[in-house]
């Protein structure tokens, strides 16, 4: 089950698997988190996540949409590269720099 830890600095630690059957529980909870952090700039560090499908390049551009709602943005650390080309195979890799 992926989770997501808040740490230092503004740094949001996720792990586990980010797949379509287990990203809707936690895509409510970081959503709650950014939207809780208010202005500025978050860290999302995806070292601790093993696998990826599509929907994770869904919660990241949800996470994009919430962190500009509340004035501030959100970047990616450890970008898993099986996401990199989710990204890039739909044209959206430009999202994830």
């Amino acid at each position: 089950m992926p989770k997501v830890e808040v740490g230092d600095d503004r740094v949001l630690k996720l792990s586990g698997d980010l797949l379509f059957s287990t990203v809707v529980t936690l895509r409510d909870e970081l959503l709650q988190t950014i939207a809780s952090q208010g202005q500025g700039t978050l860290i999302l560090d995806m070292a601790g996540v093993q696998r990826v499908d599509s929907s994770a390049l869904s919660l990241w551009l949800c996470c994009q949409r919430q962190a500009k709602s509340s004035g501030g943005e959100v970047t990616i650390r450890n970008l898993p590269s099986d996401m990199r080309s989710i990204a890039d195979l739909v044209g959206l890799d430009d999202y994830l720099h």
